[in-house]
This record gives structure tokens, C-alpha cells and sequence, in this order.
């Protein structure tokens, strides 16, 4: 098919233009959406129960849902197509969340209603969002933009969107109730749908290509592909391990502590808002220092002393209870400080993995860096119910510092200054990724 015309490239028409601004808008929308659940349902779910061991149910009924939709969603996304994939997620995802405060409203809501709600929820979300990021480099040809730029005001969109969430989900649960900011969540992806139906012509973004080559291929094979070389590289191994438990504990503090935390300590929404937009707005700036001068710094040192001084930070500083003012600066610096480590990681995986196998071998990590954060969610949930807040807090921040340090004792760890300066290796023959790997299909 004929994915732009010469007309296009030399100027692009106002089509071209509406297209890529309709996917920036419907993106920025859906993502506001869902960091404004991040709020409004563990809010709910404390409200309604007054249970943390409730909530971290929900919370990894949610994570595992985005968990599992991530990682084998791909193959329908590409059947499906990207637009229409994208629309009928963010229909369902608003379907879906609006049924919790009707059910709620007509007092038949239940419990387990909630968790398998939770989990529909995420798994409608995660589908949409790799959906519209495939659409971007379509959508950017048609408008005669370059993929660089139509993939930075992208992800700039989506960052911004996952600042400003958290805030307007803490002061409309304050004015509104965590029930009805459900609906606006729902509107929100509504919106989205909507925008991406109407103005994203089908066709500009490829998607019937994609899903001609994944009709020929085979799911499970490629997919252990990947597998295998992440398995077989003690390095890669290494960093999962890391990213793993950092995950879960990180997890655990946003979706069940820090709601709680917000509830008896400070008795607000909008400070569970604020320190949430706090964690990502410190993390957005330490992955900007990254960019500006991460190329200088020792690897190993820097994940280390990132680890150690953000854990440092925001757990010591919660365990403390200070002002919410003063504990959104800590929390604010725990990010910066922190920040480097995902772009600095990502720098190493890129480097080591042969480029042909970008697409499995980062999928396989996502999988496995994952896997561990649900049934962490759920425990600390019990934990908090248990031993108290204050406790756990210190419990997560101990753990978190002894695996940050334990990388000293880890001989693949001292690998990630090794080859700063090589490429990515590149496929040089006709050799299958297969035979590299080691893993036939």
C-alpha cells in the first residue's frame, strides 16, 4: 500500500496533520484516565472497606491484569489492527470501570466483582496503549513528520499526562467522591475512542502490513526466542532480578501504602496525588539528567548510589511522617535521584541485544520484571493490615536497600561498565536470529 504521497512529503495536508494530533490527544486522554484511577480506586476501595489487605488485592488484580494483556496481547493487536484495536479497548475500558460505581449505586456491588473489574480494566489498557504507540510512525509519515519527533511529543504527552493524573484524581476525589470520578474515567477513555474513530483514517498507520507479516509467524516460537537469550545472558538474568523486586516493592508502595499512608496520616486525597505526581515528576527530571550527562557516569556506581539514596529517601522519609510539604520535596528527590537507573538499564539491554531481536528480547524482560509485583501487592496488603504502616514502610525500604547493595556481591552486575562505547550487535549475514540464539523454532 502507499503510505504517503509525494504531495504529503513535500507538504503535508491538514488529514495528515489532524491524524497525528487526534493520536497525541487521544493518548494524553486515555493515559489522564487511568492515572486518575490510580487514585479514585484505591480511594474507593478504602472507603468502602476500610481494608488495606482488600486493597492490595484489588491493586494486583489490576497489575497482574496489565501484566499478563502486555505480554500476549501483541499477536491480536496486529490481527486486529492498531486503530481499531485502540478504539475497542478504550470502549471496553470505559464500559468496564463505569460498571463499578452503578453496581455500587444499585448495592449490589461485591467484592470479587471489583477484583475481576480491576483486572478487565488494566487488561483493556494495556492492549490500547501498545495500539496507539504502533500507530505513531503511520501517522507521522502521512503528516510529512519525522518518527523521532511524532515519538517524543508522544511519550512527552504521555508523561505529562501521568503528572497532572494523580493531582486532578486526588482534588476531584476530594470534591466529588471516588465514586463518581469513575465516571470521568470512563468519559475519559470514551473521549479517546471517539477521537481515534473519527479523525484516524484507517490505512495511515500500516496496520494491515503488520498484520499480514504476524500472520505468517508463530506466536509462541518468537516469543521464546526471546526468552532464551535473556535466560541464557547472566548479565540480562542479573538486571531482571534487580528490576523485579524493584518493581514489586515500588508497586506495593504506590498502589497500597501510599493510599493508606494518605488516609491516617494526612486524611486526604489530594495528598496521595501530590505524592504520587511528586514520584514522577522527580523520576522525569532524573531521566533528563540522564540524557544530559548519563553517558559520563559509571554505570554500576550509578544504579547503586540511585538505588541506595532513592530508597533512602522516600522510605526513610515516610517512616518519619513528616509535613506533606517536606515529603513531597523527599519524594521529589528520591525520583531524581532514582531516575537514572530505567534509561541507564534500558541503555545496557539495548547494547547487548542483537537489534534484530529488540521486539522479543524487551518483551521477555517486561514479562519477567512483572511477574513477581501482583503476588508482592497482595501480601504487603496484609502485611500493613498486620504489622502496621510505619513498619512496613521500613520493612520495604530495608529489603529495597539490601538488594541495591547486594549488587556489590554480584559478579554479572560488574558487567554493566563493560563495552560502554560498542554498538548494539547487528545481524551481518543471512543466518536466522534463531541460529544466534540458540534457540530453534
Amino acid at each position: 500500500m502507499t503510505v504517503t504521497s509525494d504531495s504529503a512529503v513535500r507538504g503535508p495536508g491538514r488529514a495528515g496533520r489532524t491524524g497525528i494530533l487526534a493520536m497525541w490527544s487521544a493518548n494524553g486522554i486515555s493515559t489522564l484516565g487511568g492515572q486518575t484511577s490510580n487514585v479514585a480506586i484505591p480511594w474507593f476501595i478504602l472507603e468502602t472497606t476500610g481494608s488495606a489487605a482488600r486493597t492490595g488485592l484489588v491493586a494486583t488484580a489490576i497489575t497482574l491484569g496489565g501484566v499478563l494483556a502486555a505480554v500476549f496481547s501483541g499477536p491480536v493487536i496486529d490481527r486486529l489492527g492498531f486503530k481499531r484495536s485502540s478504539v475497542l479497548t478504550d470502549t471496553g475500558a470505559a464500559v468496564v470501570v463505569a460498571a463499578i460505581p452503578l453496581l455500587h449505586a444499585a448495592g449490589v456491588l461485591q467484592f470479587w466483582q471489583i477484583l475481576v473489574l480491576g483486572f478487565l480494566i488494566a487488561a483493556m489498557q494495556a492492549p490500547g496503549d501498545t495500539a496507539r504507540y504502533a500507530i505513531v510512525p503511520g501517522l507521522a509519515r502521512r503528516a510529512a513528520m519525522t518518527v523521532e519527533r511524532a515519538n517524543a511529543v508522544d511519550r512527552a504527552v504521555n508523561r505529562g499526562a501521568m503528572l497532572v493524573g494523580p493531582i486532578a484524581g486526588g482534588l476531584l476525589v476530594a470534591v466529588m467522591g471516588p465514586a463518581d470520578v469513575l465516571y470521568v474515567q470512563a468519559a475519559a477513555f470514551v473521549l479517546s475512542a471517539l477521537l481515534v474513530a473519527a479523525l484516524v483514517r484507517p490505512g495511515s498507520h500500516e496496520e494491515g502490513a503488520a498484520a499480514a507479516v504476524q500472520a505468517g509467524r508463530h506466536y509462541w516460537s518468537e516469543l521464546f526466542v526471546g526468552l532464551r537469550f535473556v535466560l541464557r545472558n547472566g548479565l540480562l538474568v542479573s538486571i531482571v532480578l534487580v528490576v523485579a523486586v524493584a518493581n514489586a516493592l515500588d508497586g506495593s508502595l504506590v498502589t497500597v501504602v501510599l493510599p493508606v499512608y494518605a488516609r491516617d496520616v494526612w486524611g486526604s486525597p489530594t495528598s496521595l496525588g501530590a505524592l504520587t505526581s511528586a514520584i514522577g515528576a522527580g523520576s522525569l527530571l532524573g531521566a533528563a539528567l540522564f540524557g544530559a550527562i548519563g553517558h559520563r557516569l559509571p554505570r554500576r556506581l550509578t544504579v547503586l548510589l540511585g538505588g541506595a539514596g532513592g530508597a533512602l529517601l522516600l522510605y526513610g522519609g515516610l517512616a518519619l511522617t513528616p509535613p506533606l510539604g517536606l515529603m513531597v520535596v523527599l519524594v521529589l528527590l528520591g525520583g531524581v535521584v532514582a531516575g537514572p537507573i530505567v534509561p541507564l538499564l534500558f541503555t545496557v539491554v539495548q547494547t547487548v541485544t542483537p537489534t534484530e531481536l529488540y521486539g522479543r528480547v524487551f518483551g521477555a524482560l517486561q514479562s519477567l520484571s512483572s511477574a513477581a509485583a501482583p503476588f508482592v501487592i497482595a501480601i504487603v496488603g496484609f502485611v500493613v493490615e498486620g504489622a502496621g504502616l510505619v513498619p512496613t514502610i521500613v520493612g520495604l525500604g530495608v529489603l529495597y536497600l539490601a538488594v541495591t547493595l547486594g549488587m556489590l556481591l554480584n559478579p554479572a552486575l560488574r558487567r554493566l561498565d563493560d563495552d560502554r562505547a560498542a554498538p548494539p550487535p547487528e545481524r551481518t549475514g543471512a543466518r536466522p536470529a534463531s541460529d544466534r540464539t540458540g534457540a530453534g523454532r
